[in-house]
């Protein structure tokens, strides 16, 4: 069966979040991270223990996300296939994630700041990134004329 971006995402998620009920996702991106994850997670898994024969392993995953991840993921395409509400709701959940994920609270820009739970803060002309970054990141002073780059010490 081919699972689809959606539901490898979903499945990625609940992965994340059951492992200690949230607590990793609420210290690193917040509150509002976590408790979408939260939703997210009660939805999906209320759908697969509605199911007798997708419940085992929905109690499975609980315990060894990493083990069940693939029949999980599984059960939620065949149900996102087979059922456009929800898909719908499966969606709308994701995206309350993402927002919470990619939220910044922008009246942290300015100077002598701190960021704490999920936000990202930057000083006067600083730079905040927030969330996963791939690749090199370039940040330089036109003062200084100095590059900082990925890989520097």
């Amino acid at each position: 069966m081919t699972i689809d971006p959606l539901t490898m995402v979903v499945v990625d998620i609940l992965g994340k979040y059951v492992v200690d009920k949230g607590a990793t996702l609420l210290k690193e991106a917040g509150q509002s991270a976590a408790q979408a994850a939260s939703l997210l997670f009660e939805k999906a898994m209320a759908r697969l223990k509605a199911d007798p024969a997708e419940a085992r392993n929905a109690e499975r995953f609980e315990q060894n996300p990493e083990g069940y991840r693939i029949p999980v993921a599984e059960a939620i395409a065949e149900k996102v296939k087979n059922d456009s509400d929800f898909a719908a709701q499966l969606t709308a959940l994701l995206e309350d994630y993402k927002k919470a994920i990619i939220t910044v609270d922008t009246s942290n820009v300015n100077t002598n700041v701190s960021a704490t739970q999920g936000s990202a803060a930057a000083g006067k002309g600083g730079v905040a990134v927030v969330g996963n970054v791939q690749g090199g990141i370039s940040i330089s002073n036109r003062q200084s004329g100095r590059s900082l780059e990925a890989n520097d010490p």
